[in-house]
């Protein structure tokens, strides 16, 4: 049964829950009205978390219980000692968790339970303080609210996320106003990682939310909260989306493609239309889409070259990285504004991505299975998502003068199932492996653009 189908079972079985949610919400803050955001600089007594996948603690193409609790948003309140509710999400995950079968090369993966579905929510009376959406837009976390019968995966974890028990009233609520609702005393907002991510899908920058309509969606956010609730606001920017592992570098793709066909690399990089890294040239980036193109070309199934949504070419890269800065300068702009603390995790993803992150011995890289990555090759591993909460609790630490203390890395990769040195004792010999095309477009329906934006509310 796939997600669709999924939330038809989810929303039979569970709409008759709807009123009674309503009723035992308990979304009156509990936060100090009275106190002004720079008076709860530091106050966790009430946080709320506002973003996508990443806040969520989506892991390896799913939302599931045992994953969430490894995210980011959930490390910090930890660390911090404050009380986080997650919308967990009973087994095998929405949709199902992508498993391991085997490291390779090449690394072959598959899905918890096929045929399986899960339940939905392992609590629907409680009211989530991590209200992240994976695949949501800037727009979507003011405008986007859950659907009673969803016909889309994104509508399907939007409602497991947000509509039980988001409501006041009867009302579907957005993440904007269910935080609101709830009066914080500290939001965390990390989003617009999918209004950049979308490129790397398409293969097209042209298909990256346009700066003027990111400009409008993240000023209107950033004021609202500023003026709707008295939290002091934690507002993190968006990483250079090109490095991550889901892209696949255009030497490995025809090194690959040569060893399998005995056709000289160079041959297949004129046949395939796509071109290494050399001195004088960056190099294009192979998405998922691209990946699966080679096989039939080689095979005479399909015409060559790969298609335009299959890659990055190099100068495409560089305007996705462009756009990317030119987002976080809006970020930059509008959360100093309003008075917020920004998390720079653009820089610490771009230093972790030259020089890799030494834990426990090991060097963990972002290459497929190269520590910092899960399987879908966007989301972090529990290692990876140590990384994100610690560039939140050191920007905090430094502008607030709080003084949580960073994750421990090395605890947390000593146990990590993905740290490249507990997957196989072999695989430390073998780096460079890279995502298959069936791994990567597991998260299509995620990273495709919507056909329509949603009406403003």
């Amino acid at each position: 049964m796939n997600i669709k189908e999924q939330s038809l079972l989810s929303a039979t079985r569970i709409g008759s829950l709807l009123l009674a949610c309503a009723v035992t919400l308990g979304v009156s803050g509990c936060g100090s009205g009275s106190m002004t955001a720079s008076q709860n600089a530091g106050n966790f007594k009430t946080t709320v978390f506002l973003g996508d996948s990443l806040t969520a603690g989506y892991q390896n193409g799913s939302l599931l219980d045992t994953q969430q609790p490894n995210g980011y948003a959930n490390l910090i309140a930890q660390q911090a000692k404050f009380v986080l509710a997650l919308p967990l999400i009973a087994p095998p995950g929405a949709p199902n968790v992508m498993t391991l079968v085997s490291p390779g090369p090449p690394p072959v993966t598959g899905i918890l339970d096929p045929g399986q579905t899960t339940t939905g929510r392992d609590d629907y009376s409680l009211q989530a303080t991590d209200l992240g959406v994976p695949g949501a837009l800037v727009n979507d976390v003011m405008n986007t609210v859950p659907v009673l019968l969803p016909s889309t995966p994104e509508q399907v974890i939007t409602e497991l996320v947000l509509g039980f028990p988001g409501l006041t009233n009867g009302v579907a609520q957005t993440q904007f106003q269910s935080a609101v609702a709830l009066n914080p005393t500290t939001i965390f907002v990390w989003i617009g990682n999918n209004d950049a991510l979308v490129a790397d899908e398409t293969g097209t920058p042209s298909s990256m939310t346009p700066l003027a309509s990111f400009t409008t969606q993240f000023t209107q956010l950033m004021t609202s909260l500023s003026k709707q609730t008295n939290a002091n606001l934690v507002v993190c920017n968006i990483p250079d989306v090109t490095l991550v592992a889901y892209l696949t570098p255009a030497a490995e793709v025809l090194a690959e493609a040569s060893a399998k066909s005995g056709v000289p690399a160079a041959v297949l990089s004129q046949l395939l239309g796509i071109q290494p890294a050399s001195s004088t040239y960056a190099g294009d980036l192979v998405n998922p889409t691209g990946l699966s193109e080679v096989p039939l070309i080689l095979a005479g199934k399909q015409a060559p070259p790969i298609t335009d949504a299959g890659f990055l070419s190099a100068a495409e890269v560089v305007q996705v990285q462009q756009m990317v800065l030119a987002y976080n300068q809006v970020i930059q702009q509008q959360a100093s504004a309003v008075g917020a603390t920004v998390v720079d995790f653009h820089t610490v993803f771009a230093k972790t991505a030259a020089s890799g992150l030494t834990v426990n011995g090991y060097t963990g890289t972002f290459g497929y299975l190269g520590g910092m990555f899960g399987l879908d090759g966007i989301h972090p591993t529990n290692t990876g998502y140590g990384v994100v909460a610690n560039a939140f609790i050191d920007a905090m630490n430094a502008n607030l003068k709080t003084s949580i203390p960073d994750v421990d890395l090395a605890a947390i990769a000593a146990k990590d199932p993905l740290w490249p040195p507990n997957i196989a004792a072999h695989y430390a010999a073998t780096p460079g492996q890279h995502i298959s095309a069936k791994a990567g477009q597991s998260l299509d329906w995620m990273l495709s653009p919507r056909t329509s934006a949603p009406a403003p509310r």
